[in-house]
């Protein structure tokens, strides 16, 4: 990381990039690193939709995403912000930008 970069994260995000970084490296759980940055769109159990970018994961797939926009109905949007959503409550996911 430059010094004006790991000024500017939290710790909390500089803690999920370690830990997402250590992961992948481990073939530990899923390697997500091809989508960090991308937006995301979430079907999670009881019904829910969100749409958000991937900051962070971990290897039970718990994902960390900013950004994100709850998404009710197709006319009801919620904007949410950052969230940590759990492995386990994601049913299917996709990405909806370009993965090189």
């Amino acid at each position: 990381l430059g010094s004006s970069q790991a000024a500017s994260d939290s710790p909390f995000t500089s803690a999920l990039r370690e830990n997402s970084s250590a992961m992948s490296k481990t073939g530990s759980g899923a390697d997500l690193r091809k989508f960090m940055e991308k937006r995301l769109d979430l079907k999670l159990t009881a019904n829910r939709h969100v749409v958000g970018v991937l900051r962070g994961y971990d290897q039970f797939m718990n994902i960390v995403l900013d950004n994100t926009v709850e998404i009710v109905s197709p006319t009801e949007k919620n904007e949410i912000g950052m969230v940590v959503i759990r492995g386990n409550s994601i049913m299917m996911w996709e990405c909806l930008d370009r993965v090189k």
